[in-house]
């Protein structure tokens, strides 16, 4: 019954990956300057100005600073902020080719940036909103702190993004484009969707074996849909998931491993390390039996292999990673928080394609699987609403100005992105598609073992922001 926690981890993980360096890299040329932490004193509600404030997190690298320059701001979204955005990212590399400021702001229940609440039930999150995130930033540049760099008045800010944050970058541009001079879009999700099947169709494009995949989930589909509580014990005890009792925990936690190999995939950095996709599909390639049960045999032992390699290997630790029981509601929970968004603002729920798509996870992970998980976490919350969300937020259609989009041509969440539609008005702006790449790739430092479409993005970022901040 835990059908969203696959997401977040994956978005987690994906920002965790993006955060660190790469390849083979000339540190020399890099700032060694200590980044802190410091903390903004934001307003716990903006549409009640007695509300009172909170202690909002947030890391400054001035190393590149020279007056005058830009100020790069960014955010984690849906985690929590680190050093290394700030200081090894392609966030950071940007700003040292243009004399850049970079800070790096947490999202406001995320990370440390909590709101004075007790615990996470519905009536403790009603500021937890998209707008209320978007006005803290709008509230940020408008009122700088001095600490640790005054910052002029007239400094030009453009705000940075990937995935979720990429979202926010977009809405922050659109939403207050007289504070944001510019933004750069890395993988944003702007759709609200509920039933985000695409998802899964993105993945078998990127999937060379996605067929015997598809084939080895078909058997699991035969077994959870039997009703046979005994043939059902046995599959979740071959996979090593007996612990877990719910089925959609189960299905859910099965479908984990290829979703992050497509989403999360990078080149070998070197020689010695696995090349995720080729090696996940040869297991498939070696076998002539391409039976249901012989697919699911397959599939079973890269699925222990991701198992003893995320060190998920006692019944605690896979309850802890994959059962909706195990859910705590204590603060500080990012899962939580970010499930509440999703279950009243996004959706964004990767649900299994229905025939006759083919599907890389069981057809349990539904939408009454979702929503049953939001109705558990949060009773009394109202119906997810996306139409009211992309009315507001304008989805992934409309007219962008002074933003540039970057997406990879293997990411999933393409389909929610200013690529995943054609009825919107390109002004001021671009969109470059990184051929063969996934999520978020271009906001990685830049590496020796990028590819030449990688580069080019980067590039073509660099020289869109040049443009405009001359021009403008």
């Amino acid at each position: 019954m835990k059908p969203f926690a696959l997401i977040y981890a994956i978005l987690f993980i994906a920002h965790l990956i993006d955060a660190f360096p790469n390849g083979n890299l000339d540190f020399s040329k890099r700032d060694n300057n200590t980044i802190v932490p410091y903390y903004y004193n934001q307003t716990i509600d903006h549409y009640d100005k007695k509300s009172g404030t909170f202690k909002q997190k947030y890391f400054v690298n001035s190393a590149f600073y020279k007056p005058g320059g830009p100020i790069f701001i960014t955010t984690a979204g849906e985690t929590a902020i680190s050093v290394n955005q700030v200081k090894l990212s392609g966030i950071s590399y940007m700003a040292s080719l243009f004399n850049g400021l970079v800070i790096s702001v947490e999202h406001r229940f995320y990370g440390e940036s909590y709101p004075p609440v007790p615990d996470l039930h519905t009536k403790n999150l009603k500021t937890h909103t998209v707008e209320q995130a978007l006005a803290d930033f709008a509230t940020f540049i408008s009122n700088p702190p001095d600490v640790p760099v005054k910052i002029p008045k007239d400094s030009k800010w453009i705000f940075v993004g990937g995935s979720y944050a990429g979202s926010i970058a977009t809405w922050m541009r659109k939403k207050y484009p007289k504070l944001v001079f510019a933004a750069w879009a890395s993988s944003a999700p702007l759709l609200a969707k509920l039933d985000f099947f695409e998802y899964d169709l993105e993945v078998g494009h990127a999937l060379p074996c996605h067929d015997d995949v598809a084939g080895a989930i078909k058997y699991v589909d035969s077994i959870l849909l039997s009703g046979n509580k005994t043939a059902i014990k046995a599959l979740k005890v071959q996979y090593g998931l007996g612990v877990l009792e719910q089925d959609r925990d189960f299905a859910t936690a099965i479908s984990f491993p290829v979703a992050i190999m497509v989403q999360s995939y990078f080149p070998p950095l070197s020689p010695n390390d696995i090349d995720t996709i080729p090696t996940f599909c040869g297991a498939f390639a070696k076998s002539p039996n391409k039976s249901p049960a012989t697919l699911n045999a397959i599939y079973v032992q890269t699925f222990k292999f991701f198992l003893n390699s995320s060190k998920l290997t006692t019944d605690e630790a896979i309850t802890r990673f994959f059962a909706t029981s195990a859910i705590s509601l204590a603060v500080p929970n990012d899962e939580v928080t970010y499930y509440y968004q999703s279950c009243t603002q996004f959706g964004w729920s990767t649900t299994a394609p229905r025939p006759p798509h083919q599907s890389l996870r069981p057809q349990i992970v539904n939408v009454a699987g979702f929503q049953a998980l939001c109705n558990f976490l949060f009773p009394g919350i109202p119906s997810l609403q996306v139409k009211k969300t992309n009315h507001e937020l304008g989805g992934n259609k409309g007219t962008f100005s002074r933003t540039v989009f970057t997406t990879g041509g293997h990411d999933p969440w393409t389909p929610l992105t200013i690529s995943g539609s054609d009825k919107h008005t390109i002004s001021k702006n671009s969109v470059f598609v990184i051929i063969n790449g996934s999520h978020t790739n271009d906001l990685r430092y830049p590496s020796s073992v990028d590819s030449a479409s990688l580069t080019a993005a980067r590039k073509f970022v660099k020289d869109n922001l040049s443009e405009w901040l001359k021009k403008y």
